[in-house]
């Protein structure tokens, strides 16, 4: 018996529809932001920030960015199995078998601590063949990478293995989108200061990068360095209160599977929480909290519906969601639901939705869920 799709099936219409061309479009503008010498490494994890990582990196060439960014090796082993040509950076962390398999693959690896430098090295050594590293250096983060202490046993390491590769230097903001914080000029200095001890014991790298997204956007990016950017490529906004005027990218869009009119005093959803206050038009749309949809956003959000915002009424379930669409002129069953994008004038930001289901954009756009189908237009 086969097991292939039917053709003749007709999925459940909530889609997400990724803008490639929009994406290339925020590339180049981020690109244009640069200064001179200064190279752009497109972060693609989380499946490119759930938009879909390989679609992306392959509207990409070494034209456009120097590096792909992920965290796992299994990201980057997609895009090496989808023939990406652009080098792929992990930004880890790996264990020691997940060391050999990027070796292997001629991966270039973050290093985030001296434990897995040494293993890259023992890796590098026996393979006789060299092995491409980012050395990452703690200037504030607090998370991974080396802190002072580290410096000289990272320096012995290095000087005592002529198969390693230090490409880069490279740290990491921790309060670049707060423009007022005083720690991202300390973390500047602390870096600095960490590359020149490296340099005193002998290490030297060719390349720097520190800057993310928000970073990259408020200039803080010395000629020569790389900066790592995602959310900007997907047209989201790292820094509160500001407009980048880059392109969303992703769409996300159901259509209405059922219409009732409901008396007064109807109540709707699970617990009741939301009661209709007139004779009301009640729309269900097929999508839930299981496909990404925040549970949050019960009672507290807006679709868009015939270029009209709709409010969220009742809680959001797994499945279904319900809306009050009684003063949207027309409606009628399988219009567009618009859960995030633009809809005629109107347009529902991955901001607005981390504002009210209080979360940032990043896990709003992460969050879409992979039985949530992804469509690529422009591209």
């Amino acid at each position: 018996m086969s097991t292939a799709p039917d053709p003749e099936i007709h999925w459940r219409p909530t889609v997400v529809e990724v803008d490639v061309a929009a994406f290339m479009r925020n590339v180049d503008t981020v690109r244009g932001m640069l200064p001179p010498g200064s190279r752009l490494i497109a972060v693609l994890k989380a499946d490119g920030y759930g938009h879909g990582a390989v679609q992306l990196a392959r509207a990409c060439s070494r034209h456009h960015v120097a590096m792909i960014a992920v965290s796992l090796l299994e990201e980057a082993m997609k895009l090496h199995e989808a023939a990406v040509d652009i080098p792929i950076l992990v930004l880890g962390p790996l264990t020691a078998h997940q060391i050999e398999l990027a070796a292997e693959y001629e991966m270039v690896l973050g290093i985030t601590g001296p434990e897995m430098l040494d293993a890259v090295a023992a890796v590098a050594t026996r393979r006789r063949r060299p092995v491409r590293v980012h050395l990452k250096l703690d200037s504030g983060m607090g998370r991974m990478g080396l802190v002072e202490s580290d410096l000289a046993e990272a320096a012995t390491i290095l000087t005592h293995a002529p198969f390693v590769q230090l490409d880069a230097l490279y740290s990491h903001f921790s309060t670049a989108s707060e423009p007022h914080s005083a720690h991202t000029s300390l973390q500047i200095e602390r870096f600095r200061q960490m590359a020149e001890r490296l340099r005193d014991l002998g290490v030297h790298a060719p390349l720097d990068h520190m800057a993310n997204s928000a970073a990259t956007l408020r200039a803080i990016v010395n000629p020569g360095d790389f900066v790592r950017v995602g959310m900007l490529l997907f047209g989201g906004e790292p820094i509160d209160g500001t407009r980048s005027g880059l392109e969303p990218v992703m769409r996300w869009t159901t259509r209405i599977a059922r219409l009732k009119t409901m008396p007064p005093g109807s109540p709707i959803g699970y617990g009741a929480t939301w009661t209709t206050p007139r004779d009301s038009c009640i729309a269900t749309i097929p999508v839930g909290y299981a496909d990404g949809y925040p549970y949050l956003l019960s009672n507290n959000a807006d679709v868009l519906i015939r270029g009209r915002r709709a409010p969220i009424v009742g809680r959001v379930s797994m499945d279904l969601v319900t809306v009050d669409v009684t003063d949207i002129d027309g409606v009628a069953l399988g219009d567009e639901v618009v859960l995030l994008g633009r809809q005629g004038d109107e347009i529902v930001t991955a901001e607005e939705l981390a504002g009210r289901s209080g979360t940032i954009s990043y896990e709003i756009l992460c969050g879409v869920g992979h039985r949530v189908p992804r469509t690529y237009i422009g591209g």
